[in-house]
């Protein structure tokens, strides 16, 4: 029953997540915190980390190329995100929370299959003690490695979150979105919009189909 509890604390964190623009008129976006620097590996097997992403807008999610379950979707929505967020300024970084396996190479083809653009869509790996310590403190979600009996539940290997995460160019945390929510996925892409370009400008919808 681990794991249902693991994901239902991820329910509670999201109600006091979005309570205070519930709460109060929120003209701006909230701020949840600051990414911690870090340095990881690209797909291409190069440094990456939040140096290179100073001065973007970027959306972060946590994959596992492994995964059967909600990874597929998280992809499929990433590729979206990256046909209706066409600013160059604006990137996007798919953290995989099974770094042993998701050698520079495994995701190198994960990102080519998936169609990832060189120097929009970055898919980064590295140390997984470090990687999980990073997502855990750096973005406030959960991480954990599947027990037997979580594994008998249906649980995948390794458990984790399914929102995308919206960071600021400042690398200030903006905003958190279930991925499984279409509403929650057009305002993501609205509130990207609103950090990258005026408010007036132009938006672009999301299409879940």
């Amino acid at each position: 029953m681990r794991w249902k509890q693991f994901y239902g604390k991820f329910f509670l964190v999201s109600f006091f997540v979005f309570i205070p623009c519930l709460l109060f008129a929120c003209e701006e976006l909230p701020h949840y915190g600051q990414v911690p620097d870090f340095v990881f590996q690209e797909q291409n097997g190069n440094a990456f980390g939040f140096r290179d992403l100073e001065g973007n807008v970027w959306i972060a999610d946590f994959i596992f190329t492994r995964c059967q379950g909600m990874c597929p979707m998280l992809t499929g929505k990433m590729a979206l995100l990256q046909e209706a967020l066409e600013d160059p300024n604006v990137k996007l970084v798919s953290f995989s929370v099974d770094p042993k396996h998701d050698t520079p190479k495994v995701l190198k083809d994960y990102a080519l299959r998936h169609g990832a653009q060189e120097g929009k869509w970055f898919f980064l790996t590295g140390d997984e003690t470090a990687m999980r310590n990073f997502i855990i403190d750096g973005f406030s979600l959960g991480v954990a490695q599947a027990t037997p009996e979580d594994l008998a539940q249906g649980a995948e290997p390794v458990m984790h979150s399914n929102r995308f995460v919206l960071v600021d160019p400042e690398g200030k945390i903006r905003g958190y979105y279930d991925s499984s929510d279409s509403q929650k996925m057009e305002q993501l892409i609205q509130d990207a919009l609103k950090l990258q370009i005026p408010s007036n400008k132009s938006q672009t919808n999301y299409n879940s189909e």
